[in-house]
């Protein structure tokens, strides 16, 4: 008879070996951890810098831009057309002249009385929401006070107390019952009513005031619709220049834009990115986004500047950007490439020098 071999001695050789695993696998997990907090310190880091260099960019814009707009040329113009839209009684060249910035000027009133309506419904609402608020609280308060006051009427009435007279006679005496406390008088009605008032009242300029201002951004994507008007164009004029310079340099210094572009708002596209892991945008990015908007459209209004004079066979003639009248409004379907056009747009030291004349 041959011998079998034991199988306790093979097991704690694999006892071992499982051992050793653990301890291998227990000895990296600190490690991997450290690693990825480091690499999440990291991207934390990056991404605050990120932030940082895009708030910086956002400022540059918006000072070029706050400094066009205030620029003793931007008040001259914009004078001189508000005079000749106020003024009845001109002489019939120059109000021909002067109307070339009807569009515009038109199109600036639009967009103001829109914001203005948009803040004045939703601060009237807040107002209105307030008082029913005011009011309707001690309302609910009263009937629900009457309703506990009547489920409380029906006890047993008390027995009549008996009270001897003079003559030794029992004098059945009813129980006394309080006077119900009747209504407010009209006086403290008037004051809980002017009280409420006031209170909506204030809700709806406050509201109004600081809660649905609108923001910049808002403003600029207004603006940004300007040089694609027909006729001629202030802002085409005087802003685009420092603008289109200012988004020149920024090229220049990254590259490329350096901010993500914006995906579309109804389409399957938007869907699937906002459910993917891409980076979300933030309110600078959706700000210069739209400031790359504004100087894409100031692209396409050069550009069709430079079609019609081509068209008159006046390309000799030195015109600035804004000047030229435009038989109507910009084409949608001018297409513009502004991280290379913009470099054979406007001049670095034209630029900074204020005049706004394009170069070829």
């Amino acid at each position: 008879m041959g011998l079998r071999p034991s199988r306790k001695s093979t097991q704690p050789r694999h006892k071992e070996a499982n051992d050793a695993k653990n301890i291998e696998s227990t000895s990296e997990t600190p490690s991997s951890s450290a690693a990825a907090a480091a690499v999440e310190s990291s991207t934390e880091t990056l991404q605050r810098d990120a932030w940082t260099a895009r708030g910086k960019l956002l400022i540059k814009f918006h000072d070029a831009i706050s400094r066009a707009l205030n620029s003793p040329e931007m008040k001259q113009k914009c004078y001189e057309v508000a005079s000749s839209m106020s003024s009845e009684e001109e002489s019939e060249k120059s109000s021909l002249a002067n109307h070339d910035y009807d569009a515009e000027a038109t199109l600036i009133v639009q967009n103001k009385h829109k914001r203005d309506n948009d803040v004045r419904d939703k601060a009237v609402a807040v107002g209105f929401f307030t008082f029913f608020l005011l009011r309707g609280v001690p309302m609910v308060r009263n009937v629900v006070s009457r309703r506990m006051a009547s489920a409380s009427r029906y006890k047993f009435e008390s027995a009549p107390q008996q009270v001897k007279g003079l003559n030794s006679s029992t004098i059945l005496q009813q129980p006394t019952q309080q006077p119900d406390s009747g209504s407010p008088s009209r006086l403290r009605q008037f004051l809980r009513l002017t009280l409420d008032v006031t209170v909506s009242a204030a809700m709806t300029v406050l509201s109004g005031t600081f809660l649905f201002t609108p923001r910049p951004s808002a403003y600029i994507e207004d603006m940004s619709k300007l040089p694609l008007v027909e006729g001629k164009s202030v802002y085409a004029e005087v802003v685009c220049p420092p603008l289109l310079n200012e988004y020149k340099r920024t090229i220049q210094q990254y590259g490329r834009w350096p901010v993500m572009s914006s995906p579309p708002s109804s389409s399957a596209t938007a869907v699937a990115a906002t459910s993917s892991n891409s980076p979300t945008l933030t309110q600078e990015d959706v700000s210069l986004n739209i400031i790359r908007k504004f100087a894409e459209n100031c692209s396409k209004r050069a550009k069709y500047e430079r079609a019609i004079l081509e068209e008159q066979n006046a390309l000799d003639e030195q015109k600035k950007m804004g000047t030229v009248s435009i038989p109507r409004p910009v084409p949608e379907d001018v297409k513009v490439n502004i991280d290379e056009d913009v470099f054979f747009l406007i001049d670095d030291d034209a630029a900074d020098d204020g005049s706004t004349t394009c170069i070829e």
